[in-house]
């Protein structure tokens, strides 16, 4: 019976918050209304969570994915939000970007909004703050970028693999800027979201470096680099990827967000890397779901 309580009272606390967020949507919508400036990522999510406010089910929803396009003084800014199920009680996931502004640029602004957003009051909607915060501060971050000479990747340059984890990986902005800048930096491995989430790369070390400061300087609940490998033999064996791709090893739980790690660890084998599951997660794998 405390079980059954304790699911009631979860289920109940569960349609407050997306009910704030709702509201804060629909607040918002009222403010943004030309073609463009607001965007709901997944629709259907959004109807799912419409519907479990409602009580016309009991599936638990995915979370809330907007983007806000911004002018800010003839600048466009977009402002990717990921909402998980805690907020406003937890921070949102907020990620900025901009076409003018470099990647330094982009881990500074982001990292400012970040500091900002975690002073304010919790338990209250704060997209607006952001926003607000955002059209008052945003061009301070684009600088003119001088002219530099492009350098060439030595023969000698040394290789790292680092494999990365993280509370959860489910923002559709950061997985899709884990990609991006991966590639821009010919940086291969992969990206395997969900609960929790893990990333590997690999390749020259100042660009998993470059590509490592970036990453972790976004809002994360946690994130850290638990293993780092060096190449020291055969740079030619080293490299186990062929490119950078995300990687989802769903299970057949209906709306689960937690990854089937038997799928995981024979993907993790077949790349010959298998010897850093038990280092990962502190278990010795099964190739079966049941891990």
């Amino acid at each position: 019976m405390e079980l059954e309580n304790n699911s009631n009272f979860n289920q109940i606390k569960l349609k407050e918050t997306l009910q704030t967020q709702l509201s804060e949507l629909e607040m918002l919508q009222s403010m943004f209304y030309n073609p463009g400036e607001i965007r709901v990522d997944d629709l259907v999510a959004l109807k799912e969570i419409t519907d479990f406010v409602n009580g016309d089910t009991a599936i638990i929803p995915p979370f809330l994915d907007i983007t806000i396009n911004l002018m800010i003084e003839n600048t466009k800014f977009e402002l990717c939000i990921n909402l998980s199920h805690e907020y406003p009680e937890v921070e949102p996931d907020i990620y900025v970007r901009n076409h003018k502004m470099n990647r330094n640029q982009h881990a500074k602004v982001n990292k400012d909004l970040t500091d900002y957003i975690i002073q304010l009051e919790r338990n209250e909607p704060c997209i607006f703050s952001a926003i607000s915060w955002l059209q008052d501060n945003a061009n301070n971050y684009i600088e003119p970028e001088s002219e530099t000479v492009p350098t060439k990747v030595e023969e000698n340059e040394d290789l790292v693999r680092y494999w990365i984890y993280s509370h959860h990986i489910y923002s559709k902005s950061k997985r899709r800027e884990i990609l991006d800048l991966a590639h821009t930096l010919k940086i291969t491995g992969f990206c395997m979201p969900g609960k929790p989430g893990i990333i590997c790369i690999e390749g020259a070390a100042k660009d998993c470096n470059e590509w490592w400061q970036a990453i972790k300087s976004m809002n994360w609940k946690r994130i850290f680099c638990k293993i780092s490998e060096e190449c020291k033999e055969d740079k030619d064996l080293f490299l186990k990827f062929d490119n950078f791709e995300e990687k989802v090893f769903q299970n057949s739980s209906i709306k689960c967000n937690h990854m089937d790690m038997g799928e995981l660890f024979k993907f993790l084998e077949d790349h010959k890397c298998g010897y850093v599951f038990k280092d990962l997660f502190g278990v010795e794998a099964k190739t079966s779901s049941s891990i």
